[in-house]
């Protein structure tokens, strides 16, 4: 178990209906993320999420090494 604290980012994950998925760029918080996301047109047939993921720190003892995961679905 982790005994510090890590950040997080969040990008936006774009899949569409024939199995291709688009990824946004890291966004150093939610707000930035839903920000960035305002002025795009949703589409029939795609799915949007949400993806966050823990930054690593500068620690060598530590071994963080998280997938990103989803936490919301459009």
């Amino acid at each position: 178990m982790h005994k510090h604290k890590h950040g997080s980012v969040y990008r936006a994950k774009i899949a569409s209906h024939d199995g291709r998925v688009e990824y946004s760029e890291w966004f150093n918080t939610e707000d930035d993320l839903r920000d960035s996301m305002r002025g795009t047109q949703r589409n029939i047939g795609k799915r949007y999420y949400c993806e966050v993921k823990m930054v690593p720190c500068l620690d060598p003892a530590c071994d963080v090494d998280e997938k990103p995961r989803v936490i919301s679905t459009l």
